[in-house]
């Protein structure tokens, strides 16, 4: 990763890291597309920007962040778009690791731009293509489903996997859409052709990793070995640091209106 981490930035060098330094401070209002619990929206008080907005399909996500941080602004959407906002009703918007698991994505980046005033700021972090992306475990519920039932349901319980692979309330297959059924990758060319189609023009690109999957995959599987875990986490940081292929980042700027 080639962005550098102020220090007051209170993550590392992963998508947390570039988002947070790429976001402008003191703006009026940004929106945090795919929010989760909002742990990272809340991070950007530190920003000193005016109203933080964050929006996700996930109804337990929501109602886990509206109780954690009642003073910021999440509301649980049915649908990516449209959203209930009015034109160029924010000076950012961020869209962290969310893109890769929807199908109408040029549509969504688009509503987006609507949402940004002129020359606002969209940072948008996906996994990276490249030659370690078949190791990627979000997708094993698609190549090897009786595998995934199996071990889910020995690990979780029978009616947890219905819920959240089978019967989701919100039109998830995990936390992947049902239409998409897929969790991407992305090329810089791919990532940049959608960004622009959708009217915005790339400012900066970077990522983090080369080995991260190899190593998230290993440390997934000997997480009760202590310090066999926390030395290959260490690893891992320092892989995020040295490369920039398992994660795509990219800031970009909405296009003025002629």
């Amino acid at each position: 990763m080639r962005t550098k981490i102020s220090s007051a930035n209170p993550y590392g060098y992963n998508r947390w890291g570039f988002a947070w330094e790429s976001i402008p401070a003191e703006g009026s209002a940004h929106l945090d597309f795919g929010c989760n619990d909002g742990q990272f929206l809340n991070t950007i008080k530190d920003k000193r920007v005016g109203r933080l907005v964050g929006v996700d399909v996930s109804r337990d996500a929501t109602e886990r962040a509206n109780r954690q941080f009642p003073d910021l602004e999440i509301i649980n959407i049915r649908q990516a778009t449209p959203l209930p906002f009015g034109d160029a009703a924010f000076d950012s918007i961020t869209i962290l690791d969310v893109l890769e698991h929807l199908s109408r994505q040029t549509e969504l980046l688009t509503e987006l731009n609507r949402l940004l005033k002129d020359q606002g700021i969209l940072i948008v972090t996906v996994p990276g293509k490249h030659l370690f992306s078949f190791l990627d475990m979000g997708n094993l519920k698609f190549r090897f489903p009786r595998l995934h039932r199996w071990y889910y349901r020995l690990s979780h319980s029978p009616e947890e996997y219905e819920r959240r692979y089978v019967s989701n309330p919100d039109g998830l297959v995990g936390d992947v859409s049902a239409e998409k059924r897929w969790h991407e990758h992305f090329s810089r060319r791919k990532l940049g052709d959608l960004l622009a189609h959708a009217g915005f023009t790339v400012i900066h690109f970077d990522g983090a990793g080369f080995f991260g999957r190899v190593i998230g995959n290993v440390r997934h599987f000997i997480r009760w070995l202590k310090p066999l875990s926390k030395a290959l986490g260490r690893l891992q940081n320092l892989d995020a640091r040295s490369f920039e292929s398992t994660n795509l980042f990219c800031s970009a700027q909405k296009r003025r209106a002629e």
